[in-house]
């Protein structure tokens, strides 16, 4: 998964804490399978900011090339 607008901090993962003096920034994460990430992504500017999956296939909508799938837009207002 990748976030545009600035990095994000990951703060547990699949449910356990992570150790402030063990988290770190990252735009990008690769999620497998069952895995789950909890992070803390601080808005830095108003505007429409896209979150997506960085693998092809999901991002498509029947095989079209066009944004869907693990696509999400966040919309951060003043």
């Amino acid at each position: 998964m990748h976030i545009h607008g600035g990095p994000f901090t990951i703060v547990a993962t699949d449910g356990n804490p992570v150790p402030d003096s063990a988290r770190i920034q990252k735009d990008t994460v690769d999620v497998g399978p069952g895995e789950r990430y909890d992070v803390i992504w601080p808005a830095r500017e108003p505007g429409k900011w896209l979150l997506h999956c960085h693998i092809p296939h999901h991002t498509t909508n029947n095989n079209v090339e066009e944004a869907g799938g693990l696509t999400m837009i966040i919309n951060v207002t003043p």
